[in-house]
């Protein structure tokens, strides 16, 4: 999986400081009207977009991406990334992924120039927040 700098918090971890961070080119955070979550958008040098979903006590329970190349998923995903290299094992080289545990769900796919991803932590989203509708 490509890197492109290690800039965010893991997936179940507290969110990122909002700072802007080597490889990061932008950073901004917004609480949707309604919402019990913070979404903090990070723009990387590498042009993909990477967000982090925290609840009130500030932790990431829902992971985004997109853009021309993967972020370093083992950063962004943490612990979770397990799941992942274990799906990976038994597929090969799969353009796309889904994965729905009851631990943690990821969906990522794309193709070169164009990636595309998310990954949430059923148990722990906040009432109303639905995983699919996250860009």
């Amino acid at each position: 999986m490509a890197a492109s700098g290690s800039c965010w918090a893991a997936l179940g971890e507290p969110a990122a400081a909002l700072a802007r961070v080597a490889g990061t080119t932008s950073v901004t955070a917004q609480t949707p009207a309604g919402a019990r979550y913070t979404q903090l958008t990070r723009r990387l040098e590498s042009g993909t977009e990477v967000r982090e979903y925290a609840d009130a006590a500030g932790t990431v329970f829902a992971v985004s991406w997109s853009g021309p190349f993967l972020p370093d998923l083992r950063a962004l995903l943490g612990t979770h990334f397990a799941a992942l290299e274990e799906h990976a094992s038994g597929v090969g080289r799969a353009s796309a992924v889904s994965i729905q545990r009851p631990e943690v769900a990821i969906l990522s796919g794309g193709r070169m120039g164009a990636f595309q991803g998310r990954a949430w932590l059923p148990r722990q989203l906040p009432a109303g927040f639905d995983p699919r509708a996250v860009p």
